[in-house]
């Protein structure tokens, strides 16, 4: 079947898949660029050379770096805090399910897309507006519905008493400085694992396993979930 014969759906769903791997490509060799030789200093230019393509190609996607910083928040804040706003609502779920699913989700990202974590987080103070005011809000929403997610565990007793927002602050502290340290081209499962238990351990409550035994079946959502961030 031709192109020219092929259903425009599956023509879009195509395209829109191109676009989807295209923009990822970009946002990971921005950042390496970024990381390596600072924003301020960067050209497009640098960025269709790492690319591989001509910069008018590159003028199809973004028109200015601040593009590509928009672009970040899309994938890297909002799409973080939609994933977390879906996961509290869900009823079906525990607390610790929840907060194990979205741990796991954290340190993943954050070890297989560091540059663009690291980037993200140097340079919101010259971010363009409307991104800066929707990644601060992104942010404040990522903590807002952790806290609820520990309040609502501590409440029914699948975790110890502690204060919501101080460990809501520390683990996604524990989470966001995988992005610092883990080394590119590593094994991300046990770092994964290792995070989610130590979470789990830390707010097990008394007489209860350190790891939910739900968290066992979070593998294949998380990696869903991951799938549709990145297809953003």
């Amino acid at each position: 079947m031709t192109s020219a014969t092929q259903p425009a759906g599956d023509r879009e769903t195509r395209s829109a898949l191109s676009r989807t791997l295209v923009i990822s490509e970009l946002l990971d060799k921005a950042t390496a660029i970024f990381a390596e030789k600072g924003y301020e200093t960067t050209t497009l230019q640098d960025i269709a050379n790492a690319l591989g393509v001509s910069r008018s190609a590159l003028y199809h996607y973004v028109s200015s770096k601040e593009d590509l910083l928009t672009m970040l928040v899309e994938q890297v804040s909002q799409g973080l805090a939609e994933v977390l706003e879906e996961l509290a609502r869900r009823q079906d779920l525990s607390a610790p399910h929840k907060l194990a699913s979205v741990v796991s989700l954290m340190v993943r990202q954050r070890a297989e897309h560091p540059d663009q974590f690291r980037i993200l987080d140097r340079s919101e103070t010259v971010l363009p507006e409307p991104a800066r005011s929707q990644h601060l809000a992104a942010r404040r929403k990522v903590l807002r519905e952790l806290v609820s997610v520990i309040a609502a565990g501590t409440e029914a007793g699948e975790f110890r008493r502690v204060d919501p927002r101080t460990t809501a602050l520390s683990v996604l502290g524990m989470c966001n400085w995988v992005a610092w340290w883990f080394r590119p081209g590593s094994d991300v499962e046990p770092v994964v694992t290792t995070v989610t238990d130590l979470v789990a351990a830390m707010l097990a409550a008394d007489g209860e396993p350190a790891r939910n035994a739900e968290a066992s079946q979070t593998i294949d959502e998380i990696r869903a979930l991951l799938d549709r961030l990145d297809r953003r």
